[in-house]
């Protein structure tokens, strides 16, 4: 390990499994790549993850810890833009109050919320992650073993990884084991978001479910202004996708070596 150029751990954390790959240098050179068994869930206080996490994190001796949570584990929203908030502590409170409308009375409470960046008259994305599951990441990692120097979700990742590819308006959909995630932006605006549970074993399957999003959002196909789609699903990606008329998808893809760590690097952006 290098003092100027320590190692990296990035995590991802699924309900049910761990994964990691250790970077080494400033280049983030993969030399290290795990996949453990794991719960992943607030019934136990986080405390099966932390168990598996904590041991990864010695295993590796990385001085640094870059975690990406799966959609399972977060709560999304889209959150409009209101002229009348003045201030970051307004546009919480709004976010709150609209999760307590879907959630239940004072659920927000047990949440933690952060936003997608965006410009003055842009609608942002609403992130809420559980509090205790931030504690244990921060508190007891940061303290006892590894800075965390990134806390992301799985959609969100993929946003940023992919940045570059995406234009100025469309949908991207982001496919994980059990969780579909949704999002349509127009004008660097985001228009909506939809995260649900998603039992997608096929490109066929996938395709069918996009084609019932666009029809419950009312999207209007043309043949001559295609609606502009990436699609994020890298454990079909090796499979051929079909088409839809009036739809242009784009398949993102990060360079894999180990199927076992595959939603790993494709969510890091790390190409081994």
């Amino acid at each position: 390990m290098s003092l100027l150029f320590p190692d990296t751990l990035s995590l991802y954390l699924a309900p049910q499994r761990i994964q990691g790959v250790k970077t080494a240098g400033l280049s983030h050179i993969p030399v290290e790549v795990h996949q453990r068994i794991a719960q992943v869930q607030a019934v136990d206080n986080w405390q099966g993850m932390a168990r598996v996490v904590g041991e990864m994190v010695r295993q590796s001796h990385a001085s640094k810890l870059r975690v990406v949570l799966s959609d399972h584990l977060v709560r999304y929203a889209c959150s409009p833009w209101r002229e009348e908030l003045r201030n970051a502590d307004e546009d919480m409170a709004m976010a709150m109050m609209n999760f307590d409308d879907v959630y239940g009375p004072n659920a927000s409470a047990e949440w933690s919320f952060g936003f997608s960046a965006g410009s003055p008259g842009q609608a942002r994305i609403s992130v809420a992650t559980p509090k205790s599951l931030l504690t244990v990441l921060q508190d007891h990692f940061g303290q006892e073993m590894a800075k965390v120097v990134s806390i992301r979700t799985a959609f969100t990742a993929t946003l940023q990884s992919h940045r570059k590819q995406l234009g100025v308006s469309g949908w991207l959909v982001n496919l994980e084991d059990g969780r579909l995630t949704v999002g349509s932006w127009a004008d660097d605006s985001w228009r909506w978001i939809y995260s649900a549970h998603a039992d997608i074993k096929s490109p066929d399957a996938l395709l069918e479910r996009v084609r019932q999003e666009i029809q419950m959002s009312s999207t209007s196909l043309k043949a001559d202004q295609p609606v502009e789609i990436f699609v994020h699903a890298p454990a079909l990606e090796h499979l051929p996708f079909g088409t839809l008329q009036g739809v242009r998808f784009t398949c993102l893809k990060t360079a894999q070596k180990d199927a076992g760590s595959k939603y790993a690097f494709a969510l890091m952006g790390i190409a081994p």
